[in-house]
């Protein structure tokens, strides 16, 4: 069990380690309405309403955008299921106030079953009315708890009471994090759902439940739909979804089809929905992320700003377990009309990207990923773990990128080896190297490719006789390079030539165009032949220099292996190929989308 969990992290903690996915990739999403994700994590206890000391206030300072705000979600998950109840003991009702141009509004939440309103200013005359009525505005399910609250102001607050089970100390719920919907909203509906999903895959599959516009009762033009979702896939006990699992939902209106995701808070790639070896999304902190799990509980808001729709759902994550990974409870529908643009999510900027200097001086590294992740990225993954990636400061090890590096569990751990990068000069001959390695108990590579510095716009550069050394021995010569961004879909701004990549039918899938069982010993090394340099490598350059620290679709039409016979060599042996399938989940990663499955046991 202890050997499935590590590996099911190593798996989502590796996958960060890939490029996510650039702007130009993700979906132009129809008359995307702007929103703000922010985390709060803000506990609640008993208040009481009139003359009550205040639980939480969200104020709209918290807003980056400074636009008008159509309403405002809420995810909560319940921190009192009274004697056990995860329903909230189905008669527990809360509430909170708007307050925004000298006007205060009231609404309330809670159980299913709270037929009754609440008298906040205590004239003997409720400020609500309970369940079902207009300042109804979420219902629990499960421990979760989705609040969908009209605001159509820039600035406001809101002011969270719980008037429940005074006798209880402690928390009674708690305010993970909140999503702003900019433009106006006029009304809202609120319809049960009550839909399991299933583990689906995505890309070619069908969903498994499709949520339709003609469940609501009115009707008009609907600027997004809020679900409420509760987890039902801790995987081993894990109440964040193991925080490593992303999911896919589609909308469809006017004949289009834009692609949201959403789970995980360290889901940080995207899904390839329709297998052009381009995401459709981007994971979490970009456009397309419409909501993170917390404490078992999952709110989306999902832009829709269209009268007639459907919303299909699909689920890529831990294929190996069997009935539903979440539950969809209810969905609201905010009709009225969005905003475009606004506020975008907050990341690290990316370096500029040079243009190519035919006269200048670049640098080459051999990259790699084995079968349990034990890696090293490419150098331009600036937002996970390259050359001064974003991704080292997360963990102890500080900055990796001159070693190998693997997993223990949640925590990034160094790995024995030595890696040789070359300096390159000019037109000529060259070599990366890797030596006095430990890939553990991994027997074969996922991927094996080279890296380089260099510029690909404009396709300035030629890569041929490339080959892939393995043990000392060559294994395989690529006459022209298979260069991601040039032979395939990807977007790259540095060059990158594919070697082995498990997750590319055209390089031989799992199986490879050669056997790619990692060596007991000897050099793991590329040879490569570059052109395009205005000048030619001179003759005493050394092919390869040792440095322990970094420097500052189809096959190519020239691709074909060489005719030469390839040099089993002693010392390589010859092991079985492993297929470790390790839970369904959809990047792009140091150069092409790629599908894992998860390790049967």
């Amino acid at each position: 069990m202890k050997t499935r969990k590590r590996l099911a992290m190593a798996l989502a903690l590796c996958i960060l380690a890939a490029l996510l996915a650039p702007a130009a990739l993700l979906p132009a999403l129809a008359a995307e309405a702007a929103r703000e994700q922010i985390a709060i994590g803000q506990s609640v206890a008993y208040t009481g309403v009139e003359n009550a000391t205040l639980g939480y206030t969200f104020d709209s300072s918290a807003l980056t955008a400074g636009e008008t705000v159509g309403a405002m979600m809420f995810n909560i998950s319940i921190d009192l299921p009274l004697e056990g109840d995860p329903s909230w003991n189905d008669w527990c009702g809360a509430a909170l106030t708007v307050t925004a141009g000298g006007g205060t509004k009231y609404y309330d939440f809670g159980g299913r079953e709270v037929g009754w309103g609440i008298d906040f200013d205590g004239d003997g005359a409720a400020d609500t009315g309970g369940k079902d009525t207009e300042s109804w505005v979420g219902s629990a399910a499960n421990g979760a708890l989705t609040l969908a609250v009209p605001v159509n102001a820039k600035d406001f607050t809101i002011d969270f009471y719980d008037n429940c089970w005074d006798s209880v100390e402690g928390p009674h719920y708690t305010v993970n994090s909140a999503i702003a919907l900019y433009g106006e909203v006029a009304a809202a509906e609120t319809v049960a759902v009550g839909a399991g999903v299933g583990y689906t895959g995505v890309g070619g599959t069908d969903p498994a439940f499709v949520f339709s516009s003609d469940a609501f009762a009115s009707k008009g033009n609907v600027a997004a739909v809020a679900f409420n979702i509760s987890i039902d896939l801790p995987l081993e006990g894990d109440p964040s979804w193991n925080d490593w699992c992303g999911e896919l939902l589609a909308v469809t209106a006017g004949g289009e089809t834009a692609f949201f995701d959403f789970g995980g808070k360290e889901v940080g790639w995207g899904v390839d929905f329709d297998g052009d070896g381009a995401a459709d999304t981007g994971g979490k902190d970009t456009e397309s992320w419409v909501g993170s799990a917390a404490n078992g509980t999952l709110s989306i808001l999902v832009p829709v700003d269209a009268e007639a729709f459907e919303i299909a759902f699909y689920d890529n994550c831990w294929d190996s377990v069997e009935g539903p990974h979440y539950t969809i409870h209810s969905a609201a529908a905010l009709f009225g009309s969005v905003t475009e643009g606004g506020a975008k999510p907050a990341g690290p900027e990316k370096p500029p990207v040079p243009d190519f200097d035919p006269n200048g001086t670049y640098h080459a590294y051999l990259c790699v990923q084995s079968k349990n992740y034990i890696f090293r990225d490419s150098w331009a993954d600036f937002n996970g773990f390259g050359y001064q990636g974003a991704g080292w400061g997360n963990y102890a090890i500080g900055d990796n990128f001159s070693g190998l590096t693997g997993w223990d569990g949640p925590d990034a751990v160094k790995y024995n080896g030595v890696f040789t990068d070359a300096e390159i000069k000019g037109n000529g001959t060259y070599r990366v190297e890797l030596n006095d390695y430990d890939f553990a108990e991994d027997e074969s590579f996922n991927m094996f490719f080279l890296s380089t510095d260099i510029p690909i716009a404009g396709n300035p550069a030629a890569f041929t006789d490339v080959k892939a050394i393995l043990g000392g021995s060559t294994k395989y010569t690529f006459a022209g390079g298979y260069v991601t961004g040039v032979d395939t879909t990807d977007a790259k701004d540095y060059y990158e030539v594919q070697i082995i990549n498990a997750y590319n039918a055209e390089l031989g899938g799992e199986t490879g165009l050669f056997p790619n069982m990692i060596p007991a010993s000897g050099v793991i090394a590329i040879e490569f032949t570059v052109s395009g340099f205005a000048y030619d490598k001179a003759d005493d350059e050394p092919v390869a220099e040792p440095s322990s620290s970094p420097a500052d679709g189809g096959l190519p039409a020239d691709y074909m292996p060489s005719n030469e016979p390839e040099d089993e060599g002693a010392g390589f042996p010859v092991w079985g190929i492993v297929l470790i399938i390790v839970g369904a989940v959809a990047v792009i990663g140091c150069a092409v989308f790629f599908i894992v499955k998860k390790k049967k046991k």
